[in-house]
């Protein structure tokens, strides 16, 4: 009988039939059963030291999420912990010029221009470049730029072919750079390139050009941009894919720090939340649930999916209730496909997104007439379908603007996290020169053709270091100082405490020999011109270089932005269409501050789909308002700008998500790109599914482009450092929850607050203001004994008390002759002025006023 092992670990036994047992084998019952016992010693010994390292050592996974979509795999579902945003500003030399929404300043040479809606790359159109002649240079090209010599310039330029035979390329006019990049693709466009380093001072255009050999030739530009780099970034643009100079310098207008980033990991998951939030149909599906849908030949259900990583696999999947099902996958502009699969019962294709494309359309529907019920429909990375689970993304969104210097990227606004919440060390600061927030100016200057001003902004810290970069309202930067000498210049007076800005006559009106007033100056930040209107029209004053407005005549004054519209009385706020002067420089001291946020990332273990973005705005409210559609019904529309109703705040590119009451509601469709003027829209396709009563918000990414930066942080990457985030993440919730309970508790009880009185003004009845729960701003308090005259401040009201229009409330005041009616003006500035006419005979004066909604 052969000798035995003991069953786990191979120990030899003593075979105790043979005669050779007589005789004991030292080497096979006792040294092989000892090195057997020791090896196995040492492979538990292993095993429980990984097990002590997990569970008694902490360890973290860096990573770093880069712009753009990408794959990450992690080790371990886990929390992600940010370490790091740096900001980063860049600043468009040529303004707004290439947007490519109008011709503008822009000229052409041997070719006409015009503005296509239909082909762009953003903002609401491109411009299409015709060649006049059958041979030579023909393009689109910006005047009267200049280049400082011993620095370093990118110009790049996004295009599309039409039917130019050779490439188009951009360039300066001064020749001898190096275009980096050209195309002549026709389906699609690509962004193109060149670069300069002057070695002098130099005046240039900068041209997005082609060679024509027949008339009518033609391509498409938008886009148009020139930034100035470092020495460094420079030189490596030679080794940069095209690619990677495309997403490194994006179109903006004018300046652009990173604005609102975000990071999002998707899914494991990638098909939309439900059948609801499909982008389209064709015909009339039926929707049985969020996971189930009846469709057929003619009822067809359509979804973009977006975004996706180009040259990656993916795997849909379903279950499909007859054998004539197909999932048909199309290409992102659907001008090709990409296949399909048919079949009954559990379905799956498997395909790769196209390289140079971000995105697929897909299709449910039937070959025949039968009706087909799709079900669980999953999308996830890779080769093999895996069960069914439904979508569950996980971001982190930030409400901020970060800069840095615009060059050299020194200085960077940072962003870091500490006990639960976010931070930003500020460094640079950011003003919009709007003439509500003109409280006084210190001095005017007066040159041939321009006034200088030097407004005072309240609540601004006027210390600064270095020169700064300034926005004028139509897109033109700002050289910094010189303002006394030169128009369209800027710089701060720390001592004084104010800016200075120089004005030209064809934007202000003012004659040489007239000194404007405050109301005029406040009138211009708004976004208008003064004009004589006994002699010029306000079309005439809007278009004029020369002076509208020298003190004499019937003063008006026009829109300098849009349609001539005009006004009689002094403006008090600016109007649709008009950007306020932007003025950013670097604070002398930085300050830390908190910031917005929502959201935790976290990982799945193995693949995950992440993208790092821009421009995200959280839970803006939104209006809700109906479409009539026979076929279906009132459709419900959030950002519709086809009806009349109020809009975002800004115009769209994607819709996120649509919360109903502070709830997610996925029975909304979102679109993206520009489907109407205001860009990406929401719509709820059956009426039964609207509540009006109900309170509306979005999260979406704005339209304007910005630049985007990496987040840099870690996860846990063992048990060990999972239980002490967990730890630490109850410890933080909690102490956010008492926070938001003592708020709660000061919102129910609120406080009245004293202002400081204004003009001479003192106290009969101690004035107070409180702002309730519910967001309404009352006041009440006597007053006596101030200056009486019409447009004087009584006092002004703190910001979050200020209301979001002028209101104009009645009050009583109390002279030698009685009581009198006391009109007031309330300004969303804050400022509480007697109305017209003053408070005519009054000594004493009530301000208990109508409550009004404060400012959000």
């Amino acid at each position: 009988m052969a000798s035995e092992k003991t069953p786990n670990l191979g120990l030899n036994q003593i075979d105790r039939t043979s005669p050779k047992t007589t005789y004991f084998d030292l080497e096979k019952y006792l040294d092989e059963n000892w090195r057997s016992v020791d090896e196995f010693a040492g492979d538990v010994n292993d095993g429980v030291n990984e097990i002590k390292k997990r569970l008694d050592t902490t360890e973290r996974k860096a990573v770093t999420l880069e712009p753009g979509v990408q794959i990450l795999n992690a080790v371990k579902a886990a929390p992600f912990s940010l370490s790091g945003i740096k900001g980063r500003m860049l600043v468009n030399l040529l303004g707004r010029v290439g947007s490519g929404d109008q011709i503008g300043s822009l000229l052409g040479w041997e070719a006409d221009l015009a503005v296509d809606t239909s082909n762009k790359v953003q903002g609401m159109g491109s411009i299409k470049v015709t060649a006049k002649n059958a041979t030579g240079v023909y393009n689109v090209y910006s005047s009267g730029l200049k280049l400082t010599g011993g620095r370093y310039y990118i110009a790049l330029a996004d295009v599309k072919n039409i039917n130019a035979s050779n490439n188009i390329y951009v360039n300066f006019s001064t020749g001898g750079n190096k275009a980096l990049k050209q195309s002549i693709d026709k389906s699609q466009f690509v962004t193109i390139y060149t670069k300069c380093a002057p070695a002098n001072d130099t005046a240039i255009n900068l041209e997005v050009s082609a060679i024509s050999t027949a008339t009518g030739q033609a391509f498409y530009t938008d886009a148009i941009r020139l930034y100035e780099v470092n020495a460094s970034e420079y030189a490596a643009l030679d080794s940069m894919t095209a690619e990677q100079v495309a997403a490194k310098y994006p179109y903006v207008d004018s300046v652009m720090p990173v604005r609102n980033p975000y990071v999002i990991r998707y899914g494991e998951n990638l098909a939309p939340h439900s059948f609801y939030s499909w982008n389209a149909k064709v015909g009339t599906p039926v929707i049985k649930d969020d996971r189930s849908v009846v469709v057929s030949s003619s009822n067809i259900m359509i979804s973009s999916i977006y975004p996706l990583v180009s040259g990656q696999s993916y795997t849909i999947s379903a279950q499909s209730s007859g054998s004539t099902g197909r999932i048909h996958v199309n290409t992102q502009n659907e001008t090709a496909v990409v296949g399909n699969v048919t079949g009954i019962g559990l379905i799956s294709y498997t395909f790769t997104v196209p390289v140079g494309t971000n995105g697929v359309v897909i299709r449910l529907l039937g070959t025949s007439t039968d009706e087909i019920t799709f079900s669980n429909i999953m999308l996830n990375i890779g080769s093999t379908a895996k069960p069914f689970m439904p979508r569950e993304d996980s971001m982190l969104a930030l409400q901020t603007d970060l800069y840095a210097d615009p060059v050299t990227g020194a200085n960077a606004d940072t962003v870091f996290e500490k006990d639960g919440q976010y931070f930003k060390v500020k460094r640079f600061e950011s003003i919009l020169l709007d003439g509500g927030k003109i409280t006084k100016v210190n001095n005017i200057g007066s040159g041939t053709g321009f006034k200088t001003l030097y407004p005072v902004v309240s609540d601004v810290n006027y210390a600064f270091v270095g020169n700064g970069t300034g926005v004028k309202f139509d897109g033109k930067i700002l050289s910094w100082g010189g303002q006394d000498t030169t128009a369209d210049r800027w710089a701060i007076d720390a001592t004084a405490s104010n800016f200075a800005v120089s004005v030209p006559v064809a934007d202000s009106g003012w004659a040489d020999s007239y000194t404007p007033t405050l109301d005029d100056i406040k009138a211009y930040f708004y976004g208008y011109k003064a004009y004589d209107a006994n002699t010029i029209t306000p079309a005439n004053a809007q278009a004029m270089t020369t002076a509208t407005w020298s003190g004499t005549g019937t003063k008006y004054w026009a829109q300098r932005v849009g349609a001539a519209n005009f006004t009689q009385s002094a403006p008090q706020q600016s109007y649709a269409g008009y950007t306020p002067y932007q003025l950013v420089y670097q604070l002398a001291t930085p300050a830390v501050e908190p910031i917005v946020s929502e959201g935790q990332l976290s990982f799945n273990e193995g693949d995950n789909q992440v993208e790092v973005g821009t421009g995200i705005v959280l839970r803006e409210s939104a209006d809700v308002y109906t479409e009539t559609i026979t076929q279906y019904g009132n459709r419900m529309n959030i950002n519709n700008s086809n009806f009349s109703a109020r809009l975002l705040k800004n115009r769209t590119t994607q819709m996120l998500a649509v919360y109903k009451n502070g709830a997610l509601d996925m029975k909304w469709s979102k679109s993206t790109g520009m489907v109407t003027s205001a860009g990406a829209l929401a719509q709820l396709l059956y009426a039964s599914d609207a509540d009006r009563a109900a309170a509306y918000s979005v999260t979406y990414l704005m339209l304007d482009p910005s630049p985007v930066v990496p987040f840099t942080g870690s996860y846990a990457a063992n048990e060990k450092t999972l239980l002490a985030d967990l730890v630490e993440s109850v410890q933080q919730a909690n102490t956010r929850l008492s926070v938001v309970e003592n708020k709660k508790a000061d919102k129910d009880s609120p406080a009245w607050i004293s202002p400081t009185l204004l003009n001479g003004w003192a106290t009969s009845r101690p004035v107070g203001i409180m702002k309730d729960s519910n967001g309404f701003v009352h006041i009440r308090g006597l007053i006596a004994n101030g200056l009486t005259n019409g447009g004087l401040a009584l006092f002004t009201l703190p910001q979050g008390y200020r209301p979001i229009s002028i209101q104009g409330p009645v009050s009583y005041g109390y002279g030698p002759s009685g009581p009198v009616f006391v009109p007031f003006d309330i300004f969303p500035d804050g400022r509480v002025c007697f109305g017209g006419g003053g408070a005519k005979d009054s000594t004493t004066v009530s301000v208990l006023f109508p409550p009004f909604i404060a400012e959000q």
